[in-house]
């Protein structure tokens, strides 16, 4: 059915009943004499007690329709914020308290506690209400807690707390606004639970007296004469039918007519079809069972003829072509927005709403087209955002025991334990029982990404989809994702390499396919691309920057010291270090570069000093003042004085909200700045990251990744800080954009003398910014000093492996790459 017709249906079936029960005890007049039961007399004929049906019909709706309606809005108007308050609080106790009471009444069932009520409570409407209400509460309160959790404690919640906004613009405004098609689908379920309770309660003599005009009551009472008067079961129960229909039908439209904003199609992680075992549709996605597997056939594995893209008149990818073997590894590389990610969900049968797939794409002998996956277990796919492709509330080893489970069929129980342990061993992840039982909001970004990996490899596809799989890896990382994706190429497995890492592509790649604006503009051996001087459109690996000058040569008074900090992790009762001992200083204008290993407790270091995880010991002191460890503890100056920009730009926006007025309220929080002043500072600062007003003036969806870096900048710089902490704010950019947010981040910590903070994988990012430099592994500082003795002769093992010198690094890589494509992996 189109959407017109659709909504119309929806329209008509809601009206219907509805009509009947605001306008029906006006036409139902004066009741008629009463006859015999179930007797033919009038258009309906008449009920058990030989009363006119027609005119019971109308008067039924009223009670019906009118008390589900009440107690449903009740329930939801107190619900809903008992559970946004449960799930948005920082403190335990208070979820506790509230929830624990509601659990209790939800495990009493509703027909038990409409007998208690009835036995002690005075029929009629208000009590059938408030009985509705109290069964439907704890259910609302709990579906509004479980959606709300993720919203409630992810990176655009933390970034509203950093600028000290109110619980109420949190909870209700973008917490609220987040689960609001949750509620929506939830509602109209409730609402029909609740018109059945209604009559359920009627006939128990809660509500309305069971002789009395009432739908679900006439259905009841007139079921016995069901082939002797039918109109009299038939007419209420389609009226009962036809208003739960309508209502999840207009629930339907409403969810359609307010789809949550998704980022550009060029520019976002697709989403995994079948990346979750557990899931219904498991056609694509890595973990798909390999009994449907095809072989390869002869000739390339691959092919794909004129691969175009559109989204109305503006062409995403235009006529791509190419062929890629079983065991050969083609790179796609260009700037962002080139059509990278748009050309690998087309070889998963995957498009963004709006945009057409013409063209013809083939793997393994079995055509691919926008809705017609490839075969079940030919594609394994590694998104950009790890936690895309992860189950929020499954447990890691959980998930990895069910895809060694269906993939091959027939292990052993001790097989497939094997299987699991040596791929994560082979993904540098632990494979004790802690580990498994972790949940992924548990797991480092680093960690994550392997884990996806570790999904794909365990899968054993034909095919991988490799979208930006090293983006915020350190470089012992990087080496060991090259090396798995050369030994999968070595098993005969195709990959396809979505990557602006230049010298993975080097390492790995067979070929290279370079786009631009969509177009394909080079293609062909690695070496002879990547080379090729003469062709304008190649990427070039941005030149390694001069390292920095240890300074002016005089010491300047740290403005923020860290001393002794200790932080932990909670997972269920157990707490694990996971910082241990840190200690480090930056001075204002001065650039700290925090490394180590995904994993070692750099980003829980950098959230400990913003106060966003209240360290266990310790002491964070700004200007020799003791900061307290506790985000929401700190006033206004200081929560000014420290800010934070996220690794995940576009998860710390609010997606309903226009980014410049997300910068706005900023200021407006941390300055105190009127409305009028704070739009103005706001547009200034977007000025000065290079962003223009009509480029801000939309959603974050309509930014790409670089301009919501800078974005976020901005918006850090609201409150005029005066530290800054940057975590991986270039992982996953091109080098255009990198070299501009770089640029930028010097610029500023010089014109406005900040202590900057950089979390960093990237060795010329660290080489470009940091005058001083900390080592961390495992939680604990193992190496620190100047910047230019670190990058140049460091003595610990781990920085040198981290921070290599880097030509010396990139004259070994072309050498091995020369003697052997495979050796700079191994």
């Amino acid at each position: 059915m189109r959407p017109p017709l659709r909504t119309l249906g929806a329209g008509l079936l809601l009206a219907v009943p509805l009509g009947l029960a605001v306008l029906g005890p006006a036409l139902a007049g004066d009741a008629t004499a009463r006859g015999l039961p179930f007797a033919p007399d009038g258009p309906l004929g008449t009920d058990f007690v030989g009363r006119d049906v027609l005119h019971q019909v109308l008067l039924g709706g009223r009670s019906v329709v009118l008390v589900a309606v009440a107690a449903t809005l009740l329930a939801y108007l107190v619900g809903v914020p008992v559970g946004l308050l449960a799930a948005t609080t920082r403190r335990r106790w208070v979820d506790e308290i509230l929830m624990r009471p509601l659990d209790l009444v939800l495990a009493v069932p509703s027909l038990l506690l409409l007998i208690l009520v009835a036995a002690v409570a005075r029929p009629g409407p208000a009590t059938l209400v408030g009985v509705v209400a109290l069964v439907a509460l704890p259910e609302i309160a709990r579906v509004t807690r479980a959606a709300a959790l993720p919203l409630a404690h992810g990176p655009a919640m933390e970034a509203m707390r950093l600028h000290r906004e109110t619980w109420w613009r949190r909870a209700g405004g973008y917490v609220g606004r987040g689960v609001r098609r949750v509620l929506i689908a939830d509602a109209g379920v409730r609402f029909v639970g609740a018109v059945y309770l209604v009559a359920t309660a009627s006939f128990l003599g809660v509500g309305v007296a069971p002789d009395a005009a009432d739908w679900a009551v006439m259905v009841d009472r007139n079921r016995t004469g069901l082939f002797l008067q039918p109109w009299a079961v038939v007419v209420p129960a389609a009226l009962v039918v036809a208003l739960a229909v309508g209502v999840n039908l207009v629930a339907d439209q409403v969810l359609a007519a307010h789809a949550d904003p998704a980022p550009p199609p060029g520019d976002r992680t697709p989403p995994v079809r079948g990346a979750h075992p557990s899931r219904r549709d498991r056609r694509c996605g890595p973990q798909a069972p390999g009994a449907d597997r095809r072989p390869p056939p002869d000739g390339p594995l691959l092919r794909v003829r004129r691969l175009t893209a559109a989204a109305g008149q503006r062409r995403l990818v235009d006529g791509v072509s190419f062929d890629l073997a079983a065991g050969e590894i083609l790179a796609v590389v260009g700037a962002s927005g080139s059509g990278k990610t748009t050309t690998g969900r087309a070889l998963l049968g995957e498009t963004t709403p709006g945009v057409r797939l013409t063209g013809g794409i083939a793997l393994a002998g079995s055509a691919v087209a926008a809705g017609t996956p490839p075969p079940a277990g030919t594609v394994g796919y590694v998104p950009q955002q790890p936690a895309a492709a992860l189950h929020p509330l499954r447990r890691v080893g959980a998930v990895l025991g069910e895809i060694a489970r269906r993939h091959p069929p027939g292990r052993t129980r001790r097989a497939r334990r094997q299987a699991v342990a040596d791929v994560l061993d082979r993904m540098a992840l632990p494979t004790d029982r802690r580990f498994l039982r972790r949940f992924p909001h548990q797991l480092s970004g680093g960690q994550q990404q392997r884990l996806v990996i570790a999904h794909a490899l365990l899968s054993r596809a034909v095919l991988l989809v490799a979208d930006e799989p090293t983006t915020g890896q350190d470089a012992l990382t990087r080496r060991d994702v090259a090396r798995e994706l050369t030994a999968l190429a070595r098993h005969g497995m195709a990959v396809v390499l979505l990557s602006h890492d230049l010298p993975l592509v080097r390492a790995v790649a067979d070929r290279v396919l370079v786009l631009r604006h969509g177009t394909a503009v080079a293609q062909g051996p690695t070496a002879e691309v990547l080379t090729a001087r003469d062709h304008h459109d190649r990427q070039e690996e941005a030149p390694v920057p001069p390292t920095r000058g240890p300074g002016t040569g005089r010491e300047a008074p740290p403005l923020l010291a860290v001393t002794g900090l200790v932080a932990t992790h909670r997972h269920g009762g157990l707490r694990r270090t996971v910082v241990r001992g840190v200690g480090a200083t930056v001075a204002a204008g001065e650039c700290l570069a925090v490394v180590g290993r995904s994993g070692s407790g750099k980003t829980t270091l950098a959230r400990c000093v913003a106060g966003l995880h209240p360290p266990t010991g310790g002491r964070v002191a700004l200007a020799g003042r003791r900061l307290d460890p506790h985000l929401d503890r700190r006033d206004r100056r200081d929560l000014a004085a420290v800010q934070y920009v996220f690794q995940d730009a576009r998860a710390s926006f609010d997606a309903y909200r226009p980014v410049l007025d997300q910068v706005a309220r900023a200021v407006r929080r941390l300055r105190g700045a009127t409305d009028a002043e704070a739009r103005r500072t706001a547009l200034r600062l977007l000025d000065q990251v290079g962003l223009a007003e009509h480029t801000v003036a939309g959603t974050p969806d309509r930014l790409s990744g670089g301009e919501l870096h800078r974005a976020a900048l901005a918006r850090a710089l609201a409150g005029e800080p005066r530290v800054l902490i940057c975590d991986e704010i270039t992982a996953g950019l091109d080098g255009d954009a990198r070299e501009r947010i770089l640029a930028l981040l010097d610029d500023l910590r010089r014109r406005r003398d900040l202590a900057l903070v950089v979390i960093s994988h990237d060795r010329d990012v660290v080489a470009r910014l940091a005058d001083r430099i900390v080592v961390l592994d495992g939680g604990r500082v193992v190496e620190q000093g100047p910047a230019n003795a670190l990058l140049g002769a460091a003595r610990h093992p781990l920085t040198r492996a981290l921070l290599p010198a880097a030509p010396q690094c990139r004259q070994r890589d072309d050498e091995e790459r020369r003697a052997d494509p495979a050796a700079a992996t191994r």
